[in-house]
């Protein structure tokens, strides 16, 4: 009983008699029931209905806005809300729910409008104040922000928090004395912190009083001679006036500093690359201080990353550059971008057994990299360990097929060629003819692929159609190929066309003789048949 009583009291209008007062009070329990039930059209008429009766009930109106919400039809649900606002001008969560309503249909113009009416309304609601504030900052109203802030402090008392807004706002008002005053102040109130003593060195130094600056840093340092945010302004000190010694000198002091945490350092030297690589000046400071940070810190691998990136980016030799790579992997053996460095210097000095040494590792750890599958399998092909060599590719196939992409395409249609030629030298013809085949679903026009697929069918005189099918496309892809001249030659002769395949070694062998190409035991062997069938007689 006490619910629908309080359920009355709140909704009926005093002018309704006691018979519209128990309908009105029976539709819109209805209508509560309905919305709990979803049934958000029921509800809507209903309360629609209540309205009717007592058309100077606010609360019928903010429910209808919220079910108008709910079927998603904001514009009545504002008018329904700026409606029970004028029934009841002084009802706090009317407005506050009208805001909020504003906002989310971007109307923030009367959503300023309808805070500023509240804040006059409720003077000391700090929610109030907090709404506002926010308002003004998204139209960057910076002078009305100050203001409220004011209002917040003369409620809640001083605090760092709002001195420090403060002072933020006053910077992007371009009012340095207001911000230079607030932090005066907040120096004098907390004068054992030593940040706002720092703070006000800045701000001489910003405003070009650089005498003023250097003096209130000094008297910092004599209390604190490791404060970090000492030590970065003075190192901004010294850089504006040109001396780099001292410049780079706070710079390692700070960055070496137990206090600093590894982001910040990062950060910091990032800022440093940049700056050095823009001024493109001589790197042997920069790398110092490299290397003073990491004495500190040396198992940083964030750090030992830049290093490297920035060691790369100034083209230094790589017997430099390899031991941080190496660093690096003995901190994170699973570092991709390290290994690809080191695998990119292999490749460069032709070392095979640097190459499988480097991927190896990658491989075991099963990286879903497949370049380091892919170089593994080349390096023991080039080592002549065919059958490592299989095992490799088969590996970097299964990761290629996991990862597909364009990137990946060609390097699948390699990986299938290889395995092919590896197949056919170990005596494995029916495998290699189907590493072909999967090669050239990916890539029909390999010309390579064609080429061998072509001449080691010839050499088993099998499928000859096709084979010469084959060898015209590789040739039409490189026409001045001797190999690809050669194998065509072959492809007729072993089908016994033999003026033909006379006319396309003839071609082979004027080639090679032009480009100064000496003549294999093979190619040597195929002259050989080849004119001696068609010698005359």
């Amino acid at each position: 009983m006490r619910r629908l009583f309080i359920l009355f009291f709140l909704t009926c209008s005093s002018v309704l008699s006691w018979a519209q007062s128990t309908k009105f009070n029976y539709l819109f329990l209805e209508a509560e029931r309905q919305k709990l039930a979803r049934n958000y059209d029921a509800a809507i008429d209903l309360f629609d209905y209540c309205s009717q009766l007592d058309t100077e009930s606010g609360v019928v109106l903010y429910e209808l806005a919220d079910l108008y919400r709910y079927v998603k039809n904001d514009s009545l649900s504002i008018a329904a809300l700026k409606k029970a606002c004028q029934l009841e001008p002084t009802n706090y969560w009317y407005k506050s729910r009208l805001v909020s309503l504003y906002l989310e249909n971007r109307r923030n113009d009367e959503a300023l409008q309808l805070a500023e009416d509240m804040a006059r309304l409720f003077p000391t609601n700090g929610d109030v104040l907090l709404m506002l504030l926010e308002l003004y900052e998204k139209q960057n109203d910076y002078a009305n922000m100050v203001k409220v802030l004011d209002k917040i402090e003369v409620k809640e008392g001083k605090s760092e928090q709002l001195s420090m807004e403060k002072f933020r706002l006053f910077l992007q008002m371009k009012d340095e004395k207001r911000a230079f005053e607030e932090m005066k102040n907040l120096a004098d109130e907390y004068p054992n912190d030593l940040r706002y003593q720092v703070v006000i060195g800045d701000l001489y130094l910003d405003a070009g009083k650089k005498e003023e600056a250097l003096q209130q840093f000094k008297a910092v340092e004599a209390k604190d001679p490791e404060n970090v945010a000492l030590l970065l302004s003075m190192a901004n000190y010294y850089h504006s006036e040109g001396e780099d010694s001292l410049y780079h000198d706070y710079l390692k002091r700070m960055l070496i500093n137990k206090s600093v945490d590894d982001g910040t350092r990062v950060r910091m030297m990032g800022v440093i690359v940049r700056e050095d690589l823009s001024a493109n000046i001589d790197s042997a400071a920069v790398l110092n201080l490299f290397n003073s940070v990491l004495k500190a810190s040396p198992e940083q691998a964030d750090l030992l990353e830049l290093k490297v990136r920035y060691m790369v980016t100034k083209n230094m030799p790589k017997e430099q550059v390899k031991p941080v790579l190496n660093q690096m992997l003995s901190i994170d053996p699973e570092n991709d971008m390290a290994r690809k460095q080191l695998l990119a210097y292999a490749i460069e000095d032709n070392d095979s057994v640097e190459v499988v040494n480097i991927c190896k590792p990658a491989v075991e750890y099963k990286t879903d990299d497949p370049v380091f599958y892919y170089y593994l399998g080349v390096a023991y092909f080039q080592l002549d360990e065919k059958p490592k060599a299989v095992d490799a590719f088969k590996a970097g196939l299964e990761h290629v097929a996991n990862t597909p992409s364009d990137d990946n395409l060609q390097m699948r249609v390699n990986m299938y060629a290889l395995l092919g030629d590896i197949y056919h030298s170990l005596g494995q013809d029916e495998k290699a003819f189907q590493a072909y085949d999967s090669c050239l679903v990916y890539k029909q026009n390999d010309a390579m692929v064609l080429n061998n697929y072509a001449y080691y069918l010839s050499l088993k005189k099998k499928d000859l159609q096709r084979a010469e099918e084959m060898s015209r496309q590789a040739n039409e892809l490189d026409p001045d190929n001797a190999t690809y001249l050669d194998t065509y030659a072959w492809v007729l002769f072993q089908q016994k066309r033999y003026e033909e395949a006379k006319e396309w070694m003839d071609k082979a062998v004027e080639i090679m003789e032009r480009e100064g190409e000496a003549m294999s035991e093979d190619v040597q062997e195929h002259v050989k048949q080849i004119n001696k069938k068609t010698k005359k007689k």
